[in-house]
């Protein structure tokens, strides 16, 4: 999937979960605190392990407010996003917009989260076996412990790009656990695939020995954490590359071209702000299992995937949806997005396309709250008994 593979081309780490016991029960890693000084919003984190290996442990991150929710939410992050919140302003995050307003939110960090940014890489053959179904499994625990904690039976789980392939995975296991799916500019399945092997796919994989790919990209991490940081302390400040006025210029055409011109983020043409974008793509995760690249393009065929049972339920959902779709992310991306789920069986699907949006302007756009996250409110108010 285009729009994931080049996520690891900007992106970083956030701090490290702590340690959960051995036994795999969720253990408190955070008491309940305020996100930020004034905010309604209060957060907890728990982690728990998942296997042996020395990064296998996930974390959840539980975002409420001061009275009693009335729905609860999964959070599903994109390729190395993960549950913190870099953004404290509900304006700029969808989970604290939903929280202030009665929707307890649930947002996981995924395995790569407690994989360090300084990893060698002899650590990260760690990532080989962590395909999608792996990950499927720790969302199943995640969403457990959110409907045993919140006490409702069914919980709406959202998902943004890789988030959004993997919601649509998980609720092709769990579907009568699930009350809604809120899916933000990605795809499940696409209309026309291309010609895919598996099998010759995860040979290559397996001869290259790259486990991993790297959010540094050709920059580099230290170059593209140093970007960041600079963007944030002024945006304002002179740009390192003399062709810009500012260093927020400089970050925003950078991001403006990295994919289609405005895939990624339309800073350029006024939909989001570098500072906002710095402050997002700051706390990514550096590293994800390139072998999850490969299990999307096996389960995008809509003739589905023989060796998985990922999409068993697609044409047969009775799960309602909601979907955001980018146009900036170009033609095919948005028909896919709306494909998956126009097409997934569901009789309740609603359909939105963001016009100039680039792909993170879904999440921290100038007109997010209004466009996204205030119908995504009502859209879960109107189903929720």
């Amino acid at each position: 999937m285009r729009g994931m593979r080049w996520l690891a081309l900007w992106v970083g780490i956030a701090a490290l979960a702590p340690a959960a016991r051995a036994d795999g029960a969720w253990t408190l890693a955070t008491e309940e605190r305020a996100v930020a000084e004034g905010s309604p919003v209060r957060e907890t984190v728990w982690t728990q392990v998942r296997g042996d290996g020395p990064y296998d442990r996930i974390g959840l991150h539980r975002y409420r407010g001061k009275d009693a929710p009335v729905a609860t939410l999964v959070y599903l992050p994109g390729t190395n996003m993960n549950g913190a919140a870099a953004l404290t302003d509900e304006k700029y995050n969808l989970w604290l917009y939903l929280a202030a307003r009665g929707v307890e939110v649930y947002a996981l960090d995924y395995r790569t989260h407690a994989v360090p940014a300084d990893a060698a890489a002899d650590q990260l053959v760690a990532l080989k076996p962590w395909t999608s179904a792996v990950f499927v499994d720790d969302i199943a625990s995640a969403a457990a412990f959110a409907r045993e904690t919140s006490g409702h039976g069914k919980v709406f789980v959202a998902g943004f790009s890789r988030g959004a392939f993997l919601a649509y995975a998980y609720a092709n296991r769990a579907p009568q656990a699930i009350a809604g799916l809120v899916i933000l500019d990605g795809p499940f399945k696409a209309l026309t695939p291309g010609a895919f092997g598996r099998a010759p796919s995860l040979a290559d994989l397996e001869a290259s020995g790259k486990w991993a790919s790297d959010v540094g990209g050709s920059k580099g991490w230290d170059a593209r954490q140093a970007l960041m940081s600079a963007v944030i302390a002024d945006p304002d400040a002179p740009a390192a590359d003399p062709q810009f006025k500012t260093i927020g210029d400089q970050l925003a055409h950078v991001l403006q071209t990295a994919w289609l011109p405005g895939g990624l983020a339309n800073p350029e043409g006024g939909v989001s702000k570098p500072v906002v974008l710095a402050k997002l793509l700051k706390d990514y995760d550096r590293w994800y299992p390139a072998v999850q690249d490969i299990d999307g393009k096996a389960l995008a065929d809509p003739a589905g995937a023989p060796d998985s049972d990922l999409d068993d339920l697609w044409g047969r959902f009775e799960t309602p949806i909601l979907v955001f779709a980018s146009t900036g992310m170009g033609g095919d991306w948005v028909i896919n997005a709306l494909y998956s789920a126009a097409h997934s069986g569901s009789k309740d699907v609603t359909l939105n396309v963001l016009e100039r949006y680039g792909h993170l302007d879904v999440l921290v756009g100038e007109q997010a709250a209004t466009e996204v996250f205030e119908p995504t409110w009502q859209w879960i108010k109107a189903r929720t008994p």
